[in-house]
């Protein structure tokens, strides 16, 4: 009986180990990556969502360079009251609406949501994320 209680402390401690072991893999990563995409970006019904492992300032920062250099026209910029939620709206160099949410998860991760014109435009969204995610690199 000795012997099976002290196999399952073992099993229970290696699957333990090996829980945070890969959970502190994903942060160490992430953290490492200086501010890289966290997760795969996903579409839905016209919206680009990537969370980075980032500050919403820092994320924020990231979009406006990025509109800077795909010539976009911010027109609105918002915050709520806490500043969990942000928004970038205004129009592409073609003219299309565009705007650009970010949601803070965390202090450090941040969901951004890209939208171009009202039923979506994947491979122009798909841009903007990839700028912004190269500016959070720099």
């Amino acid at each position: 009986m000795k012997d099976w209680k002290k196999g399952m402390v073992w099993v229970i401690c290696a699957l333990f180990a090996g829980m945070t072991g890969s959970g502190c893999a994903l942060f160490v990563v992430a953290g490492a990556g200086a501010s890289v995409g966290v997760g795969a970006a996903q579409y839905i019904r016209g919206e680009l969502k990537q969370a980075y492992a980032a500050p919403i300032e820092k994320a924020w920062n990231a979009a406006l360079a990025t509109a800077e250099d795909l010539k976009m026209r911010p027109t609105e910029k918002s915050t709520d009251n806490i500043d969990q939620n942000r928004e970038i709206k205004g129009k592409t160099d073609e003219g299309r609406d565009f705007q650009i949410a970010f949601e803070a998860m965390s202090k450090d991760v941040t969901m951004v949501k890209v939208r171009i014109g009202v039923f979506g435009d994947e491979a122009y969204s798909k841009k903007i994320q990839e700028r912004i995610a190269a500016h959070l690199k720099k």
